[in-house]
């Protein structure tokens, strides 16, 4: 264990106070312009520690300086411990020595010296066992005492008769020694000669190189965190600047340019995948964006379109009652009144009902799904449109055109719905195509897919029309759809309820001429059981 006892100087044993300003009467207690200014500018220069950037490199700076400086310190220690601890073997070495030495020789122990004892002082104190005489000499050595003064306290650390090396300070401030108390072996004089050696070597060597090593590491360290710094500064200004570039895009997207991307490098790094995130983030944005747009405009057409055609109907009512309000309108012609009312309100009323039902399947409302055969409701619908147009041939034939029709063509579907789709289809037929047109339903499986075909040989539609013809208020000949009381949205009901049993309807041409409407459902995951018709 090292022991060290260091008296206080008495030139640095109290320090006087230092006097403090005295507050100037009379001044108010408030901040300068000066200061103020300061403070503004100190503020401004605190704003970058605030960044993320700012944080890190402040952070990564005092992480590298806090391990130089432990490294450093650490270093200096041990190294410190390992010199002082040599000097320590080389006390009690050279005590021993010095022992040996002055029990052989003891006469002449103080004229000369075989040992090689320049860089210490020795000092022996010897007595007659029994005697209070001591005896003390030192050995010359006025090299270490010349330069580094004479060790202080020696007196009392012989008294205190410890037998480890102690620091003490030296005659000259600022400079120490390490001394070792030894004492005589009785044993070896066998009892005659009692006393100790102090022999102590000065510090100062290993303190200068102590103070040298420290500049170095401090010097080194001050480097060491200069480099750090830079680097680090490089490598977070690269690496953020994808936040920087996230962040240009970001503000360019929240002006209204939504087909803007986020520019992004690697895809492994949390940058990338952030980026990543936010691009896919954009393009679900602008997606909704777009169909938010896509429904608004379709709403408006809807909303125009509905306007349009209620306005017509509402005009003939109002036209006829204010007519026959005034007088107009002779007895004899009331019941023609009357009738063109009535037909113009049951436009109005079918009107609204398809209104309502497309309301109904925008809702996504769930179907009745059951087991339906769809032969049986192309049987059904040709024998219900026989009964509203006798003159017109109508049969029920498979894909081909070939005749008898399958007996049994199952799905899961909405009974009533699918009689629905093909009602409205046999009602554009009726409406639109030539009495002499004969009129097919076909049944049967295409490519897998349970499929209704509704045929006409009339004139047909173009190319144009038939990729339009399911939208709403859409009419290839409005002048006609009129005349014959057609609003334009029973296709787009059939699109509707085709789109809720996740089926397709399509408008192809007719082999020969005419239109031909294809119904394709999904196919059964399951066998039907007790195919479900209409009630």
């Amino acid at each position: 264990m090292t022991q060290r006892h260091d008296p206080l100087p008495p030139e640095s044993a109290g320090a006087a106070p230092v006097p403090s300003r005295p507050a100037q009467p009379g001044k108010p207690a408030t901040e300068s312009p000066g200061r103020a200014r300061h403070s503004g500018v100190f503020r401004r220069a605190l704003r970058p520690a605030r960044t993320l950037a700012g944080r890190l490199i402040i952070a990564f700076v005092i992480l590298v300086g806090t391990a130089a400086t432990f490294l450093g310190f650490a270093s200096v220690t041990l190294l410190k411990q390992y010199l002082v601890s040599t000097i320590d073997q080389d006390l009690t070495t050279n005590a021993r020595s010095v022992e040996r030495m002055f029990l052989q020789d003891l006469p002449g122990a103080s004229q000369s010296s075989p040992l090689n004892l320049s860089d210490f002082f020795v000092r022996v104190n010897w007595g007659i066992a029994g005697q209070r005489d001591v005896t003390t000499y030192e050995l010359p050595n006025p090299g270490a005492v010349e330069e580094f003064g004479y060790p202080r306290d020696l007196e009392h650390i012989a008294r205190l008769g410890s037998e480890e090396p102690v620091t003490v300070p030296s005659t000259l401030y600022g400079s120490d020694w390490r001394v070792l108390v030894h004492p005589i072996s009785p044993a070896s004089t066998g009892g005659l000669i009692t006393g100790n050696i102090i022999i102590a070597q000065p510090l100062g060597p290993i303190e200068f190189t102590i103070a040298r090593l420290r500049l170095i590491f401090v010097l080194a360290g001050l480097a060491t965190v200069l480099a750090a710094g830079l680097a680090v500064t490089g490598l977070v200004s690269r690496t953020l600047r994808s936040l920087r570039d996230i962040e240009a895009a970001t503000h360019t997207i929240a002006e209204g340019h939504l087909a803007e991307r986020v520019p992004h490098g690697q895809d492994d790094d949390e940058v990338g995948m952030l980026a990543n995130s936010i691009n896919v983030m954009l393009a679900q944005i602008e997606h909704a964006f777009a169909e938010k747009e896509r429904s608004e405009a379709k709403m408006r057409r809807f909303v125009s379109d509905a306007s349009h055609e209620l306005r017509t109907p509402l005009a003939t009512v109002r036209g006829y009652s204010e007519l026959y309000r005034l007088g107009g309108v002779p007895p004899e012609r009331v019941p023609e009144a009357m009738e063109r009312v009535e037909s113009e309100a049951n436009r109005m009323a079918g009107l609204v009902e398809d209104l309502l039902q497309l309301a109904r399947l925008d809702e996504n409302r769930p179907l009745n799904l059951d087991c339906v055969n769809l032969a049986k409701l192309a049987d059904n619908a040709i024998l219900d449109f026989r009964v509203r147009a006798p003159q017109r041939t109508a049969t029920v034939v498979a894909l081909d055109g070939s005749t008898p029709a399958p007996d049994t063509v199952e799905v899961h579907g909405d009974a009533d719905r699918i009689t629905q789709v093909i009602a409205n289809l046999l009602s554009n037929v009726l409406a639109h195509a030539p009495e002499a047109s004969p009129v097919e339903v076909a049944v049967g499986i295409a490519e897998g897919h349970p499929t209704i075909e509704v045929r006409d040989h009339g004139p047909g539609i173009s190319e144009a029309d038939s990729q339009r013809i399911f939208e709403r208020f859409y009419r290839p000949d409005y002048s006609r759809s009129r005349e014959s009381g057609g609003s334009g949205l029973g296709l787009a009901i059939v699109a509707a309820i085709m789109a809720a049993h996740h089926g397709t309807a399509r408008a192809l041409t007719t082999p020969g001429g005419g239109l031909t409407v294809q119904l394709t459902f999904p196919a059964p995951t399951e066998p039907c059981q007790n195919p479900a018709t209409p009630g």
